[in-house]
């Protein structure tokens, strides 16, 4: 499907959760919400802590404007933006007599704003709005901005917007729900290209080094790669060393994932070096409670029953075990809707994106785990990752 449906798409999704929700005009902060309303992804928001960017979203009539460094407007105006711009601060172009971009971005920038807030109070007046309620992103807006468009709108009710944006972004469309599965491929790919690599010797940083390679050379952007060995496969989410080396009964916790077109990925797998005999056994039990949990996806069931199935399962093997999550929403955000925990009652709903994980840590031993990504139908979940989830053996 081409871009305009997937953009009619996302802001009709916008408007549907602004309408339950009696919000008149939405503000996202965050580069991905941005993104997501708009097409535009603000680079100095994903690099910079101080700089700011926005969206403003009228759901009744469906206008939208951005709010950014007029260093951006070009960007804008090659991905065919079609809201108002509000360009903010004193950057400077040369402009090429006679060049259609050059000229169009001149015209464009002879009105700017002085800071973000002017800019933003500019936005929100061309909307005409009267009284109204306002949700806004607070993830990345500082509180000296919110504070300031309290005072120029008095009248306005402002609440918080992260969850607005949550409950937006848990149902997928066709093409999102493909870049996901792209994006678990490459990762899936990259890994079985270390296979070879592993050998007695060869670190945690060896193979992060490697992964990265893999990840790059397919087009994605590396973001998360934990890779870990032994005792410290039950340390999460943590950087690979370069003491921790493969031997004889090693075991090799991978969990990572990159971004493919905005899109990320979140998996896990696990390698037995040699014989382990306890690390077979636990793996087996982990992985059985990843697939009852899948199995058991489907639209109507609620989320916090996927998680008691997920931890009985895996409590038949592993009687110790216990889990804050098992899963959790995937898409533009590593963590989206819905975190697949106790007494969760959000149902599960078609097109939903869910990673399904049952990782079981003990310190001064080590951990096994077991992670994928499946996309919610009407008859239950489809894997999108490929690779099999079963614990890899390779000798010494």
């Amino acid at each position: 499907m081409n871009q305009t449906t997937l953009a009619s798409f996302r802001r009709q999704r916008a408007k549907e959760v602004c309408n339950r929700h009696s919000v008149d005009l939405l503000i996202a902060s965050v580069a991905e919400n941005v993104e997501y309303l708009s097409g535009f992804f603000p680079l100095g928001v994903a690099g910079l802590y101080s700089a700011e960017a926005y969206v403003v979203f009228e759901p009744s009539e469906g206008k939208v404007a951005v709010i950014t460094s007029a260093a951006d407007v070009p960007t804008l105006i090659e991905l065919n933006f079609t809201g108002t711009v509000f360009p903010v601060g004193g950057f400077c172009f040369n402009y090429t007599d006679g060049e259609a971009m050059s000229g169009s971005v001149h015209t464009q920038l002879e009105k700017r704003y002085a800071s973000v807030t002017d800019a933003l109070e500019a936005a929100i007046c061309s909307m005409n709005l009267k009284n109204a309620r306002i949700a806004m992103d607070e993830h990345r807006m500082p509180v000296s901005t919110w504070r300031k468009l309290e005072c120029a709108f008095p009248g306005f009710e402002f609440v918080t917007a992260s969850s607005l944006f949550l409950e937006i972004r848990r149902i997928k469309h066709p093409e999102e729900i493909a870049l996901l599965k792209k994006s678990a491929n490459i990762t899936e790919a990259s890994f079985l290209r270390l296979l070879p690599l592993i050998k007695e010797g060869v670190s945690e940083t060896d193979l992060y080094w490697h992964f990265t390679e893999g990840i790059v050379k397919e087009g994605a952007a590396p973001y998360f790669c934990s890779i870990t060995m032994d005792k410290r496969s039950a340390f999460v989410d943590t950087y690979p060393q370069p003491f921790s080396k493969v031997k004889d009964g090693s075991v090799i916790r991978f969990d990572f994932g990159c971004i493919y077109k905005g899109f990320r990925s979140d998996i896990a797998r696990m390698v037995v070096v040699g014989e382990n005999k306890k690390a077979e056994r636990y793996y087996a039990g982990v992985l059985a409670g990843e697939d009852a949990a899948i199995r058991a996806l489907r639209p109507g069931i609620s989320v916090g029953e996927i998680f008691d199935i997920a931890v009985n399962t895996v409590k038949e093997t592993i009687p110790q075990f216990e889990r804050h999550h098992c899963g959790h929403g995937i898409g533009m955000a590593s963590y989206d809707f819905p975190s697949v925990c106790a007494g969760n009652p959000a149902p599960i709903e078609k097109d939903m994106t869910l990673c399904i994980e049952t990782p079981y840590y003990e310190l001064g031993w080590g951990g096994v785990m077991v992670e994928d990504t499946v996309h919610v139908t009407d008859q239950g979940a489809e894997f999108l990752t490929e690779t099999s989830r079963e614990l890899i053996h390779l000798e010494v």
